[in-house]
Parts: structure tokens; C-alpha cells; sequence
């Protein structure tokens, strides 16, 4: 083999090696990403996430902080045990307003007749008190 032929084919298997470095990077990031997104979708798709998104939503306090429309923010984060004899779940996920945005806690039971008890539920907005929309200290929103 001459000495340009030589250098010829490490161009070439450099550029496949580059190639083949940059697939598998890909793929692992895609996997990754693809893990997450299943993971967060679950969670979101949860009874205990649903009614405590609702039950947010409806409060007209939250609202008012945050401002209309208050949208779900794409990550939540937390353990989920949900069972048919019960369950616990703490989760966080993020509000977003007009206004401002807002972290929200959850902290909920689940009983052995299937109902969840929210022990904490709780919507803070950075430099804003805490909205509790826990059992028992929900404000009814306003019929419009």
C-alpha cells in the first residue's frame, strides 16, 4: 500500500469513526429522552396527578396569583405507589400563568377503599405565600 493510499483510508475511518461516535451519542441521549418522556406521561396520566391538577385549576385563588390560562409544565418529579389496598404518592410538578409561574407540591394516601387523601397540596409562586389546596382548606371557586 503507497504512502497516499495509506492516508486516504485514515481519512475515511476517521470520518466513520466520527460517524459512528455521533450515532451512538445520539442514541443514548434519544433513549434517554424517550425514558423520560414515558415516565413523566405516566405520572401526569395518574388518578392522584389528574385530581390534583383539577383541583388546583379550580381554585380561583391560584388562578388570580398566576394568571389566566395556567397551564401544566412538562416535568414532574416524584414516587408514585398506587396499589389497590393503597398507595402514597409525592410528586412536584410546575404551573405556569400569564403571570407567573409556580411549584407544586403533593403529598397524597390512598386509603383501602381507593379514594386519595391529600395531606399537602401546595402551589408556591417565587417570593409569594404558599396556596394550600389540601383537604379541607380549598376555597370553592366562583361559578361564571
Amino acid at each position: 500500500m503507497s504512502q497516499a493510499e495509506l492516508m486516504a483510508w485514515e481519512v475515511k475511518a476517521r470520518r466513520w469513526l466520527v460517524l459512528g461516535l455521533v450515532g451512538v451519542v445520539t442514541g443514548v441521549f434519544g433513549v434517554g429522552w424517550m425514558t423520560l418522556h414515558i415516565s413523566y406521561t405516566m405520572l401526569k396520566k395518574s388518578e392522584v396527578m389528574r385530581t390534583a391538577v383539577e383541583r388546583v385549576l379550580r381554585d380561583e385563588r391560584v388562578r388570580h396569583e398566576l394568571g389566566e390560562p395556567v397551564v401544566l409544565g412538562w416535568a414532574v418529579t416524584g414516587e408514585l405507589e398506587d396499589m389497590a389496598q393503597g398507595g402514597t404518592a409525592r410528586l412536584e410538578f410546575y404551573l405556569r400563568g400569564s403571570i407567573c409561574g409556580a411549584k407544586v407540591t403533593l403529598r397524597a394516601e390512598k386509603g383501602p377503599q381507593g379514594g386519595w387523601k391529600y395531606l399537602l397540596l401546595e402551589v408556591k409562586a417565587p417570593g409569594r405565600e404558599p396556596i394550600s389546596c389540601a383537604d379541607g382548606t380549598a376555597v370553592p371557586a366562583k361559578k361564571i
